[in-house]
């Protein structure tokens, strides 16, 4: 399904304009992100990442367990998400408690485990952090060239990761900290 930059803007950036590595992306790329294992939601009430069905009842009465999740939804406040992999990880732009811009915002990503990880400074960089398909890399990168917009990177090691006062992981430690002195 090929969803539209507008479309996109609409329902998950609350109408900031998309990116453009994700309008071409979306414009070029979504069957590529799709075999992959990447779904990119037009859906406004999409939100995989808030799924806590695992956790029982027991669980959410433990206070460290307790803590971590209203940590992790603390977290998650400061975070546009875009995307999950089918392992699971969702990826999105850390706004921070500041709710920078999107355009200045580096992207994270959000593990199964609870960890986030700052993946970039733009959405197809993340996917080389989180994407394990060679062939599905170099389609990307090909499309990228084709269009004018190389990507400057040979590997992950030589992807900058943009400096931010408060990173997720450190901004959920703070939040899980309070919450356990509560």
């Amino acid at each position: 399904m090929t969803i539209s930059a507008s479309q996109f803007s609409k329902a998950r950036l609350g109408g900031t304009p998309c990116p453009p590595d994700v309008a071409l992306l979306l414009a070029k790329c979504s069957d590529v992100l799709s075999d992959a294992g990447v779904e990119i939601s037009p859906e406004s009430a999409w939100a995989p990442w808030a799924d806590k069905s695992y956790l029982t009842a027991t669980d959410l009465k433990d206070p460290d367990i307790a803590a971590n999740v209203k940590a992790i939804d603390d977290t998650f406040a400061g975070i546009t998400f875009i995307a999950k992999t089918d392992e699971g990880e969702c990826i999105g732009y850390w706004r921070g408690p500041e709710g920078r811009p999107i355009e200045s915002s580096p992207v994270v990503s959000y593990d199964t485990e609870g960890q986030f990880r700052l993946c970039g400074g733009r959405f197809v960089e993340s996917l080389f952090f989180l994407i394990y398909d060679e062939d599905v890399l170099a389609k990307i990168r090909t499309v990228f060239a084709e269009a004018g917009s190389p990507l400057s990177f040979a590997s992950i090691d030589e992807i900058e990761i943009p400096s931010v006062p408060c990173t997720p992981a450190a901004f959920h430690l703070s939040r899980y900290k309070a919450y356990k002195q509560a």
